[in-house]
């Protein structure tokens, strides 16, 4: 399986969690941290780099949730992406409050739905500002990733 982690990360928290979901999938995985400039985190802003997924097999997209929707820096990237349509898509987001799981779950299917992709998988990793990103947290990151290609791989 041919699989790529696109992600953004502002405190770090969903960086570390691309890593646990890059462990889980066995290593052999490409890794894009998208870059966060200061324009990057205003609500408007549109990314002008996007990746052509075409090589992928599954595409993990990875962000934090603002409002309890994916972040728009991670969304307006999403939907530029070049031959999303027709892949099978995993999503990983992080935010402070749990409340925003399945509000951002939802923002996040509508998203991948749009594009023309499959969802194959959905995590949120609740993480309160860093102060409760635990190994537990994290090793449920990379079962994650285990599952999706134990489902995708039978």
């Amino acid at each position: 399986m041919n699989a790529i982690i696109i992600y953004c990360s502002k405190t770090g928290n969903t960086e570390k969690v691309a890593k646990a979901i890059e462990r889980g999938l066995g290593g052999k995985v490409d890794r894009v941290k998208l870059d966060l400039s200061p324009e990057g985190l205003l609500k408007d802003f549109s990314p002008i780099f996007t990746l052509d997924v075409s090589p992928y097999d599954v595409i993990f997209f990875g962000g934090w949730v603002m409002v309890m929707r994916v972040h728009p820096f991670l969304y307006t990237y999403i939907k530029r992406c070049r031959n999303l349509e027709g892949k099978k898509v995993a999503g990983f987001l992080s935010g402070g409050a749990g409340l925003s799981r399945e509000h951002a779950h939802d923002d996040f299917k509508a998203l991948i739905k749009e594009q023309g992709a499959e969802l194959v998988g959905f995590s949120y990793t609740p993480t309160l500002l860093g102060l409760t990103l635990t190994q537990k947290k994290l090793r449920a990151a990379e079962d994650f990733a285990r599952n999706i290609t134990r489902r995708l791989n039978p």
